[in-house]
């Protein structure tokens, strides 16, 4: 063996075998070798791998209980693929569970299979077998290889990265932001997954208020989801992988949540621009809390809520346990979190969670109908209400009237302020310049 491999290892480049080595540690891979009949065997390998370069060896590991681990055992040599960004459906095709995972592939004859297109392939002798609990460890001897340098496909919070990419390059913009006649409609633009809010909608969620709130040709802004739902809450996969495939520590986790899903109730909490939300179908878990986070909330017939963090055995991480009380009341605010009982828009506008329940085609013309009735009057009067409303909550009353106090004696010193009353008494509409 060690003839062939010094044959095999003459015409290697150092430099480019260390690179191929290295895209092993972080590139989805797939393992290929044949039976005992000469048949075509493959598997995703990803519980473990690791390198050396001197000598030039390669390890992995498999589980017991894999159909494909007789093969392996027995095999004299395996083909290590490291796939290229691009291919992504070969990746899902071989950690399926369909039965003949070569069919259309050129994998050649004689020898481990060769699959075309790679980042890099690494052709191994097997060195050795070892015992490592549920799985078995194998190391093989590398004595060939090739690399074409294309970027290794990897994987990345429930997905892989490169699709990432190509669907950010391909696909609708995860937040629609539109201003006609002062008034801004944020639309939550990921109905395939009833709006969840992944990390690309929370981001671009962020920005849109943002965008809203430092417009002051905006008086008012409309959110609500495309598609039959509102927000589902977090994204399930995304929340999952944190823990299952990215081993996120405590310490990490709580800097997720303060990075990632808390932006939005800090954003809402700082904005002066009223917002309304209009809500259709579920509005479920956080996506419960962003409409509590609304000043205004309106819902067609066919809404439901929920603050169904106890399902997934979590807690409201995006405020909801502080908002929700401060809305329908305590006991029923417990009620709705400790049950997770789902409610219905009739129930919601009893709860008081909404102010109006519309037919589902007038949801968004009533939402545009209320934006319009607020965008009517002056900017800064509009903006100043919002904020005497929002920080009435955490204030005493003699500090209320102190603000009041303050801010009225700059409206009253506004242009707007002269417009309004001139317009009253003169029966006109009146031109606010926000000034």
């Amino acid at each position: 063996m060690a003839a062939a491999s010094a044959a095999f290892m003459a015409h290697f480049d150092p430099k480019t075998f260390r690179n191929a080595l290295g895209q092993f540690a972080t590139g989805v891979t797939i393992v290929t070798t044949r039976d005992t009949a000469g048949s075509p065997v493959g598997v995703t390998a990803n519980s473990f791998n690791s390198v050396s370069l001197d000598p030039p060896l390669i390890l992995w590991s498999l589980a017991r209980s894999a159909r494909s681990m007789a093969a392996f055992e027995q095999a004299e040599s395996f083909a290590v693929h490291i796939l290229a960004s691009d291919q992504d459906e070969l990746a899902n095709l071989f950690a399926s569970r369909v039965e003949d995972k070569f069919a259309g592939l050129d994998i050649g004859e004689g020898g481990p299979p060769f699959i075309q297109g790679c980042s890099a392939r690494l052709v191994c002798t097997t060195r050795h077998l070892y015992e490592g609990g549920d799985h078995v460890i194998m190391v093989g001897e590398v004595i060939d290889y090739e690399s074409d340098g294309k970027p290794p496909l990897l994987f990345h919070g429930g997905t892989y990265a490169d699709r990432i990419a190509r669907e950010a390059r391909t696909a609708a913009p995860p937040v629609l932001y539109s201003v006609a006649d002062r008034i801004a409609t944020i639309t939550l633009n990921r109905p395939e997954t009833r709006n969840a809010l992944s990390e690309e909608v929370i981001a671009a969620l962020v920005a849109a208020l943002e965008t809203a709130d430092a417009d002051r040709d905006v008086d008012c802004v409309v959110l609500t989801g495309e598609g039959p739902g509102f927000c589902a809450g977090g994204n399930i996969k995304q929340i999952k992988a944190l823990t299952a495939e990215q081993h996120m520590s405590p310490m990490e986790l709580e800097n997720w949540y303060r990075t990632q899903i808390q932006r939005i109730p800090m954003t809402m909490e700082r904005m002066s621009v009223p917002v309304i939300a209009a809500v259709r179908g579920h509005a479920i878990g956080a996506g419960c809390d962003l409409a509590c986070m609304c000043d205004i909330r309106i819902a067609s017939e066919d809404a439901v809520f929920a603050e169904s963090f106890l399902r997934v055995g979590i807690i409201p991480g995006d405020g909801g346990a502080w908002l929700l009380p401060r809305i329908i009341g305590h006991a029923k605010a417990t009620q709705m979190m400790l049950t997770g009982e789902f409610i219905d828009a009739a129930k919601a506008e009893r709860y008081g969670l909404v102010s109006e329940v519309v037919a589902g085609d007038g949801l968004v013309p009533r939402a545009m109908e209320l934006a319009r009735m607020v965008a009517q009057f002056p900017p800064a009067a509009i903006r100043k209400t919002k904020r005497l409303i929002k920080d009435a909550r955490d204030v005493s009353l003699a500090e209320h009237l102190d603000q009041a106090a303050i801010w009225q004696g700059v409206l009253q010193q506004m242009d707007d302020h002269r417009e309004a009353i001139d317009a009253i008494l003169e029966k006109r509409a009146p031109r606010f310049q926000g000034k």
